[in-house]
């Protein structure tokens, strides 16, 4: 796994994949380790086995990489198995100051926080590592992101990418003829709505609860919403609510 002239001394298994490693910059890095080298030590073996490590071997590989003073890239797309790896390896500062948990945590906060589309990613991957995600509050920042930028004045809007998508579209129409100002000018007050809808129903319940909490949405907006994510979705139940209610009119009548 690391090239290097002094021979491993350790191998860590994370589920079928084996990481054969150096026990001193793992150690450096990380409380969990340490005990668990000082166990396999007492029982006299070299190998260490993670079969609950969340986020797998590439999860693993991030925090290996960091132990070893190695680039490691983070986006909105492993953030947070990187991050629920290095709360479970216990890479904190107390054993290393500037640790990968609290690295992790300022590119969490300056960055994809920060991003509409970024937390709406994050998001999406955090699910699949529960119970950690929600444990560590991953989940409840990205729906507190998300659900305070939806607030946001439509004219300052920039970073909508299912309504950019559509301006993309409109550019090829009229062949640039509508100017940046127009635009923005345009942005409807429901612009969030399409993009929230790839969210699964359980996370978008609570990104919906959450922006009426705050207050500063028009219930018709939130109305539309719904009535989105249900086309998208639920159709043959909006079909059939549709029908039902044409159905109750004509009675009416």
């Amino acid at each position: 796994y690391i090239s290097s002239e002094l021979a491993t001394d350790i191998i860590i298994a994370i589920g079928d994949v084996k990481f054969d490693l150096h026990k001193f910059p793992l150690l450096s890095k990380s409380n969990r380790l340490q005990k668990l080298v000082s166990k396999a030590n007492e029982d006299n073996s070299d190998e260490i086995y993670l079969d609950d490590f969340p986020g797998g071997p590439k999860a693993f590989e991030i925090c290996a990489k960091f132990c070893y003073g190695m680039t490691v890239t983070l986006n909105a797309y492993n953030v947070v198995a990187a991050r629920c790896a290095a709360e479970y390896l216990e890479m904190t500062e107390d054993i290393d100051k500037g640790n990968l948990i609290f690295k992790i945590d300022v590119f969490l906060t300056s960055s994809i926080f920060r991003s509409w589309k970024d937390s709406i990613i994050v998001l999406q991957t955090a699910k699949s590592l529960l119970p950690w995600s929600e444990d560590l509050k991953i989940i409840g920042r990205c729906i507190d992101s998300i659900a305070s930028k939806t607030s946001v004045d439509p004219v300052n809007i920039t970073w909508s990418y299912t309504y950019n998508r559509k301006l993309a579209q409109v550019d090829k129409i009229v062949e640039d003829k509508i100017t940046s100002k127009e635009k923005i000018e345009s942005v409807p007050k429901d612009w969030w709505v399409e993009d929230i809808c790839e969210l699964d129903i359980d996370l978008y319940k609570r990104v919906m609860i959450t922006v009426k909490s705050k207050g500063r949405m028009d219930g018709v907006v939130i109305g539309e919403a719904l009535k989105t994510y249900a086309v998208r979705w639920l159709p043959d139940s909006v079909d059939a609510l549709v029908s039902d209610d044409h159905a109750w009119r004509n009675k009416s009548l």
